[in-house]
């Protein structure tokens, strides 16, 4: 085992944010740049200030190594895990006959099922085809409702290894009644038409500052930030470099699988919330390895 899969289940919105742009959206979210799609790039930082806040021994040092200090005199030790940036799963939308669903496409499928180790389910997807206008339901329904966009349903894919995938994916939630609605209100759309989704159907929230003085709003003191929205299903990757063992990862999981850990930021006004789950880890703890 020289890597872990974490899942990321946001209780609340998250803003990784990429620094101010001039258009509509102030500060919007971190993004990659060829698809467009959601990224946090801050797992690593966020990880070490949990560590910080709740460990008493040296294993923060150990998996991220040691802080870099103004004396050049002392030898600092790097970190012995190495930790990727955050990759978007599953993305929650709007829909009229279930309150929301979750929405994904092969692109993003065919990455974590590779990286998990998936190949059986992995085979399934990469021989999708979906037209934009058409998505595939996992629960059998003839239409797709998007928000305001309605999409036909393809039902003529079994995707049986997919779905047993789902069910692991589906423990990252929180509570019992998530996990069931996820192993089963999930559609797969097209890159293309999950590419529109997660540009359009973000969270952007006006934000203002108060003058200390009148109490009212300061002049020109109006800004917009984007947000990923709650129930989003990330996940990352940490992976021992050449001077750690894999005890590290098995430390590393006792200390943050089922946690909740702040991601991003503006933690002062409750954001950023994200439960952390190791993808399989149930499995291999039944298994012993």
């Amino acid at each position: 085992m020289d890597k872990q899969v974490y899942l990321l289940y946001a209780e609340t919105q998250v803003h990784a944010g990429s620094g101010f742009e001039i258009g509509v959206v102030d500060l919007p979210i971190q993004r990659e740049r060829t698809t467009g799609f959601p990224i946090i790039q801050g797992v690593k930082g966020a990880l070490r200030a949990f560590f910080r806040n709740t460990q008493q021994d040296n294993l923060e040092s150990e998996i991220f190594g040691d802080e870099i200090v103004q004396d050049n005199t002392k030898k600092t030790i790097p970190g012995k895990v190495a930790f990727s940036e955050a990759k978007i799963l599953l993305f929650p939308v709007r829909s009229q006959e279930k309150l929301f669903i979750w929405v994904t496409c092969p692109l993003v499928l065919s990455r974590f099922l590779n990286v998990v180790g998936e190949k059986e389910a992995l085979e399934e997807i990469v021989q999708l085809q979906l037209e934009d206008d058409t998505a595939i339901a996992l629960d059998g329904s003839s239409r797709i409702y998007i928000e305001e966009i309605s999409l036909n349903a393809r039902n003529d894919v079994c995707l049986e290894k997919f779905r047993k995938v789902l069910s692991k994916i589906s423990t990252c939630a929180p509570i019992q009644s998530l996990q069931t609605k996820m192993s089963e209100d999930v559609a797969i759309v097209s890159d293309t038409m999950f590419c529109d989704i997660v540009k359009t159907m973000t969270e952007v929230i006006p934000r203002i500052r108060i003058n200390e003085v009148t109490k009212t709003v300061e002049e020109g003191a109006l800004w917009y930030e984007e947000y990923l929205p709650q129930d989003t299903v990330m996940y990352f990757v940490a992976r021992v470099t050449a001077y750690g063992d894999q005890d590290l990862l098995k430390n590393l999981c006792k200390k943050i699988d089922g946690k909740i850990v702040n991601i991003g930021g503006k933690e002062t006004i409750g954001k950023g919330m994200m439960w952390v789950k190791c993808f399989g880890g149930d499995e291999d703890e039944k298994s012993g390895t």
